[in-house]
């Protein structure tokens, strides 16, 4: 595979989707039904006019004009093809509108419930039959099983073939098919019930109930609750400064930000960068927030392994309370405009903590970007919350949330396609300044809206001084 940028795949939400449409739709049922509501106010009073005074006696003079000016504002008033009737066109217009959008909503509702059953049943067929897949068919059967239940069955019968499957090509498998990832983590929970239900009755309930399990788990989110419930979690401790100072510039561009979140991302463990632009009442802060340290938990890593279960399953994390305390700290004013930009584990937080009422409440946040970050978890941002995520098609990060960004007018994802010589590489912050600089060239409706945001909030492209301020956001052992 080669290193140079193949473009942008796909653009969902945000602007130019699916869900801003159902709202451009609903916004002009309401502008039927108010326009409704005026003409048949207008059609009341204006038939008014039929039986005014000056009108009725004038009729004695000329009884057949009186007679056809009678007829003339009643049939333009509340006759057929009246204004009223013309109202109720439009308010039927109107009920139509609404009607077909509350159906294709569901449609899309349906067809999600749909995937996420058949992924679970997935899973779970793939956790009975794993031991012997395992056994008998290796690690290729496995992945490939992970897509649907009927795949799981074929994995069975061509698990010779599969299971001559090198490190190699598995690499080259998943980055040739995501989903197969992408279905295997959506199942998770599923996945967890059939390796529990492989366990002698007594046996299984004693062991849930020694660890506090619960004995159904009907999505990934469910299970990495329960997993991340069986680690101890500890506070933050929040300390200014690095191991190496940084200076970074003010963002001109979506690149810049990328290439600024990556000076941070070199830092020590645990570092965050607080970028502060312009000014007293024009100041407007940035808050670079990098991925994952270390898997194994326990340490004093705060973006560890745990840390990454606890976002899954809706939690908060001592990584979240520590940027909270940084942020204090910093002296972020109440209403001062605020961007969180993160990284894997980074961009997972920032989403969380953009809809946690107790942050938003202090800190204004405006805009959000992730790089490389899961962040379907979170099914719903508030509105006044602008998102972008980045999402390179060779990295399979993106893809541990098992299932698509949900589509609002707020939240745009863009997947581009740049390839590089390994997972690890699909994943780095080098190849998310080249899908930054993608999106700085694309003329995408939905992409346009965001960058126009984040220049009119001030975060790209402002001139003002700017000072950067490192914090190091370390567990408590």
């Amino acid at each position: 595979m080669g290193d140079e940028d193949g473009g942008i795949v796909s653009v969902t939400g945000g602007a130019g989707g699916i869900e801003a449409r159902y709202e451009d739709i609903e916004t002009l049922a309401r502008l039927f039904d108010d326009t409704g509501d005026d003409m048949r106010t207008y059609a009341w009073d204006d038939k008014g006019i039929a039986a005014n005074g000056d009108l009725v006696e004038s009729s004695i003079l000329s009884p057949g004009t009186f007679a056809s000016a009678e007829a003339a504002v009643l049939g333009a008033t509340i006759g057929p093809g009246g204004v009223a009737f013309e109202a109720v066109d439009l308010e039927v217009d109107a009920l139509a509108m609404r009607a077909n959008v509350t159906i294709l909503r569901g449609v899309d509702d349906l067809q999600r419930q749909a995937f996420e059953a058949l992924d679970y049943l997935g899973g779970r067929l793939l956790g009975t039959v794993l031991p012997s897949l395992l056994l008998i068919g290796g690690v290729g059967a496995l992945l490939t099983a992970a897509h649907n239940p009927l795949l799981a069955l074929l994995a069975y019968q061509h698990r010779d073939q599969l299971g001559k499957m090198t490190q190699e090509q598995l690499i080259a498998f998943l980055q040739e098919h995501p989903e197969v990832v992408q279905h295997l983590i959506n199942g998770g929970g599923g996945l967890a019930d059939g390796l529990i239900s492989n366990l002698p009755p007594g046996v299984r309930e004693a062991l849930l109930a020694q660890l506090g399990l619960d004995p159904a788990h009907l999505s990934t989110n469910d299970i990495a609750g329960d997993i991340a419930g069986l680690f101890e979690d500890t506070d933050a401790t929040v300390t200014e400064g690095g191991k190496d100072p940084r200076d970074l510039a003010a963002p001109g561009s979506i690149e810049d930000l990328i290439l600024n979140l990556s000076q941070t991302n070199d830092g020590a463990n645990g570092e965050i960068d607080i970028i502060k632009i312009g000014e007293g009442d024009d100041a407007r802060y940035i808050v670079n927030l990098p991925g994952t340290d270390t898997f194994p938990p326990g340490g004093p890593d705060a973006r560890d392994g745990l840390a990454n279960l606890q976002l899954i399953g809706g939690q908060e994390t001592a990584y979240a309370r520590g940027i909270r305390e940084a942020m204090e700290r910093a002296g972020i004013p109440p209403g001062a405009p605020v961007a969180l930009v993160g990284h894997s584990q980074g961009g997972m937080t920032a989403v969380h903590l953009a809809n946690d009422s107790s942050f938003t409440d202090r800190f204004n946040v405006k805009d959000v970007i992730t790089a490389g970050a899961p962040t379907a978890q979170v099914p719903h941002l508030p509105d006044g919350i602008q998102t972008l995520s980045l999402e390179n098609t060779g990295d399979l990060v993106p893809l541990t949330d098992g299932e698509d960004n949900p589509d609002q007018p707020n939240r745009t994802t863009v997947r581009f396609d740049h390839p590089t010589d390994s997972i690890g590489g699909n994943h780095s912050l080098d190849s998310y300044a080249a899908g930054g600089r993608l999106v700085d060239q694309s003329g995408d409706p939905s992409l346009v809206e965001s960058k126009d945001q984040l220049r009119e909030d001030g975060f790209v492209g402002n001139d003002g001084p700017v000072t950067t301020t490192t914090y190091t956001i370390t567990r408590d052992r």
